[in-house]
């Protein structure tokens, strides 16, 4: 039963930390110069604000470099396998298919039409995973494992349904939309943001926003994006870690439309024979994910206490999130994978990637962050 527990709750901590409070942003994937008239930071920032509501699809090319194992999938108990069949013990489903998204390269197709209709597909090999929201209504489709998952968003005050709806499927934040999205919102006086030089993105003219952490205590070193100089869309994202020269995240169009897409990829059915689940909106809807694990966190979400009594501490690029050890599954700690990829501290276990350190502390207490193993250990100190 332990092992059931820690895979529906282990994708809730990988991806919300690594996509949502790593994700601050990212960079820039040019493949020529433009010249376009000069314009000052805010300005392209109001440029990128003004882009709502708008209807495009285009071909997404997402890489990461994050240093995250190689888990095997199809073993453990939950795949078929039997109790230690997998390499350290037993592998997690949810956690090995977060971990192989957000390892090396991927490509995916985008399609939007207005604020609340967005279809994001994700290619591998002959499977595709696909995340289909159309109104209140989303669905995320595994095609390799034939599952799917539903999940109908509360009502918002005009009628529609209320948020984006991808906040738990990983592959809904692999577009230059969200990440600039979390890499823009919210910016303060944490953050310097500075033009580039113009580019052109998928054959389309850009504007460069630059975006430097003020403070030390972060592992992020600078944020790159390219706006549509026309439509003030995102067209890519980078993000550099300390010490690097090459991006960790990188996520840019490779092409680009303007036009309206068919109103019939916004909607969705499961194939016959597929398995499908009903997810609750505050919990998460990857299928298999039914789960009561944190929520994600954004890199500027300032101290607060989320439904389930997990925090943010901080309010910028340092910001750490903080799990009650009442939160968390029994048997985490126990799991053979942190036995073999964690690594042990004065205070706990860590893990940790270029752009995020998690702290798995002897309180019972988990903590995670894009920062230093030493910015973990002095909110742990503190209580």
């Amino acid at each position: 039963m332990a092992s059931k527990q820690r895979s529906k709750w282990i994708p809730a901590v990988a991806v919300p930390v690594i996509v949502g409070v790593i994700a601050l942003g990212g960079g820039l994937t040019a493949n020529a110069q433009a010249d376009l008239p000069d314009r000052t930071a805010e300005e392209v920032l109001a440029l990128s604000a003004g882009h709502h509501d708008t209807s495009f699809s285009g071909t997404v090319e997402a890489s990461f470099a994050l240093g995250l194992p190689q888990l095997p999938t199809g073993q453990g108990p939950e795949r078929g396998g039997s109790e230690g069949s997998s390499a350290g013990g037993i592998v997690p489903e949810g956690l090995a298919e977060a971990f192989s998204l957000l390892s090396g390269t991927h490509e995916a197709r985008v399609f939007a039409d207005g604020a609340d209709r967005l279809r994001v597909q994700v290619f591998d090999g002959t499977d595709e995973r696909n995340v289909v929201r159309n109104g209140q209504e989303v669905w995320a489709y595994d095609s390799a494992e034939r599952r799917a998952a539903q999940v109908i968003l509360p009502e918002g005050p005009d009628g529609a349904g209320r948020g984006h709806g991808m906040a738990h499927a990983p592959e809904g934040d692999m577009t230059p939309e969200r990440l600039a999205e979390k890499a823009l919102a919210g910016l303060d006086p944490t953050t310097e943001v500075t033009v580039g030089e113009d580019t052109r993105v998928a054959g389309r003219d850009a504007y460069t926003l630059r975006l430097d952490p003020r403070t030390p205590d972060t592992l992020v070193e600078d944020v790159t994006l390219a706006v549509d100089a026309a439509t003030g869309a995102p067209l890519s994202v980078r993000i550099r870690a300390v010490g690097q020269e090459d991006p960790a995240i990188s996520v840019a169009y490779t092409s680009y439309s303007t036009e309206t897409p068919d109103a019939g990829l916004f909607e969705f059915t499961p194939p016959a024979g597929a398995e499908v689940e009903r997810a609750r909106p505050d919990v998460g809807m990857w299928p298999g994910a039914h789960r009561s694990g944190p929520h994600g966190s954004g890199p500027h979400a300032g101290d607060r206490h989320p439904a389930g009594g997990d925090s943010v501490l901080g309010s910028g690029w340092d910001a750490v999130a903080v799990i009650p050890a009442e939160k968390v599954p029994a048997g985490l700690t126990d799991s053979p994978l942190l036995d073999q990829y964690a690594i042990d501290s004065a205070a706990g276990r860590v893990l940790s990637t270029p752009l995020a350190t998690v702290l798995l502390a002897d309180d019972g207490r988990v903590l995670a962050g894009p920062v230093p193993l030493e910015r973990l250990l002095d909110v742990a100190s503190s209580g």
